[in-house]
């Protein structure tokens, strides 16, 4: 679904333009390396990151979660993914995630790609969730959000 529906002579405004896909990415990191043992999507110490856009009801944005993950004590699946709060919603889920199977003490990059698409017209605020398993580490964590 389009953004907005052009009709002839039609002049667009500054806010046409800031609404529209011409719009830069959002983005947001968070550097320091932090754990979870959580089986299921969770905050880290420090939450996020998160970045915050106006979409409109259809509107699509291309969202990518990335990071660097280790496993101290043991093989692990590690998993980034993100929840969206706000005028849509969306939970954090293993088919939106980054995954990285982590061998003790070694480290890979991990990231994902997402296509999500509002429901409703509004403030949307995409925050990065994580889960694992044993003991694992999640370090350069990075959410880029683009409107179309």
């Amino acid at each position: 679904m389009a953004y907005k529906t052009w009709a002839t002579n039609d002049v667009p405004s500054a806010a046409d333009f800031n609404a529209s896909a011409w719009s830069d990415p959002l983005s947001a990191d968070v550097t320091t390396d932090e754990t979870t043992t959580s089986t299921t999507y969770t905050d880290l110490a420090t939450s996020g990151p998160a970045v915050t856009m106006t979409l409109v009801s259809g509107q699509t944005a291309l969202v990518i979660v990335s990071c660097s993950v280790t496993s101290a004590s043991s093989t692990v699946d590690c998993y980034m993914s993100f929840a969206v709060s706000g005028a849509s919603t969306l939970a954090a889920a293993d088919a939106n995630a980054a995954l990285a199977t982590q061998i003790v003490g070694s480290q890979q990059a991990a990231f994902r790609v997402t296509l999500f698409t509002a429901t409703s017209t509004g403030s949307h605020t995409f925050t990065a969730k994580y889960r694992g398993g044993t003991t694992s580490h999640f370090a350069r964590r990075r959410i880029i959000v683009k409107k179309f």
